[in-house]
């Protein structure tokens, strides 16, 4: 055990880790710290999650027939509060606004003082209103896919028959604003995650060699086996690391309060959405999304550890990871983790869809490559031993 905590202390070495987190830092400044900023991109979708909170508060994670006849008198306690408001712009009345449907037909052709209209937008429910009427509209629409055979023939029967089965779940008010944030603000984690994982364990091996160790350790019969000791060692701060990065992304991912609608499906909300694969809820999409990212770092990290046992020095360790961090960067963390599970295109403007749980295949790929590489360097160092 001592042998494997002095491997784990090589690893995390106070240099090596300061220059990480420094990093670190500054990749989330450029990129994921958007995501927290605007967590619902502008007003609309600001008005839309919190309407979203609202409801879930009041009438749980999914809207009955009987609850959505309710909010007909919503609406019509913000036109009403609408009407009230526009009373505060004088120069509305000039401009023939007296309420919010003369203020629509103005807005829709583009009439009145540009100013003017942008100030009772601004200043008024008028967000609500569009997002509570959207909503009912969605909601009131029953969208027969049967009927519209141009678009329906392009799926495969397994895909129509998913699309028909979501439109059949109860209606979820899940955000769409807040799906938008978590899967943009995940790819940047998972891309995080990959990044971290191979500096960290890039140079492992890679010092032992430059350091002459290796004749060192092979004088002695403990010494020719410290490899399987250095790869668990390596292996278990991947995932130290690994769960580092998604404590310290979640903590402000999850004082926005996303977790007031994690008892939503994910699929046929009354705010429109993608189409899921699976009828989850969206805490649990949560929960499935954050062990994704410990797989790939896991699986980052075991391709790494073999990169750097078969690497002469610094440099050839770096030539090797840079095809590393496109791969894990650009496909897993990418590809994989945007939308994942979710009825999509292979690539943009792709003919063809994403199967059913490919993402889940992709990871377990990575994993027993993982395992099948650091196996195989097992079980070569054996037979150098034999």
């Amino acid at each position: 055990m001592s042998l494997f905590w002095q491997e784990i202390k090589k690893i995390w070495r106070p240099g090596l880790m300061t220059g990480i987190i420094l990093l670190g830092l500054v990749y989330y400044y450029m990129f994921p710290s958007f995501y927290i900023e605007h967590f619902s991109n502008g007003p609309s979708a600001q008005v839309e999650f919190d309407l979203s909170v609202e409801w879930v508060a009041r009438y749980g994670p999914t809207l009955e027939p009987e609850e959505r006849a309710e909010l007909d008198s919503r609406l019509a306690e913000e036109l009403a509060k609408f009407n009230r408001q526009l009373q505060e712009f004088p120069g509305a009345a000039a401009e023939g606004i007296t309420d919010y449907e003369s203020f629509r037909a103005a807005s829709q052709q583009n009439k009145g003082d540009a100013r003017l209209m942008w100030d009772i937008r601004e200043g008024t429910n008028c967000y609500t209103i569009e997002n509570i009427r959207r909503m009912m509209e969605r909601c009131d629409l029953q969208r027969d896919y049967l009927g519209q055979p141009e678009f329906f023939q392009y799926y495969t029967p397994k895909e129509r028959a998913q699309m028909l089965a979501v439109e059949s779940w109860p209606k979820s008010l899940l955000s769409s604003s807040v799906m938008d944030s978590t899967n943009s603000y995940i790819k940047y984690l998972a891309q995080w995650t990959a990044i971290s994982v191979i500096l960290l364990l890039s140079p492992t091996l890679v010092r032992d060699r430059l350091r002459r160790m290796r004749p060192i350790q092979w004088s002695s019969r403990r010494g020719r086996r410290v490899l399987h000791t250095q790869l668990a060692a390596g292996l278990v701060s991947a995932l130290l690391l690994s769960v580092v990065n998604v404590t310290a992304y979640a903590v402000p991912f999850l004082a926005q309060g996303p977790l007031a609608l994690k008892g939503c499906p994910l699929g046929n909300s009354v705010w429109g959405g993608g189409t899921p694969w699976f009828n989850w809820t969206y805490g649990q999409y949560l929960g499935i999304l954050a062990g994704m990212v410990l797989a790939l770092g896991i699986g980052a990290g075991a391709v790494t550890l073999f990169l750097s046992r078969f690497s002469e020095s610094y440099v050839s360790m770096l030539l090797k990871a840079f095809p590393l961090f496109v791969a894990m960067g650009g496909f897993f963390a990418t590809w994989v983790m945007s939308y994942a599970f979710f009825f999509r295109p292979a690539w943009d403007y792709a003919d063809f869809f994403v199967t059913k749980g490919a993402e889940a295949v992709c990871i377990a790929v990575l994993l027993l490559a993982g395992a099948a590489l650091t196996g195989w360097s097992c079980l070569r160092q054996r037979k150098l031993e034999c």
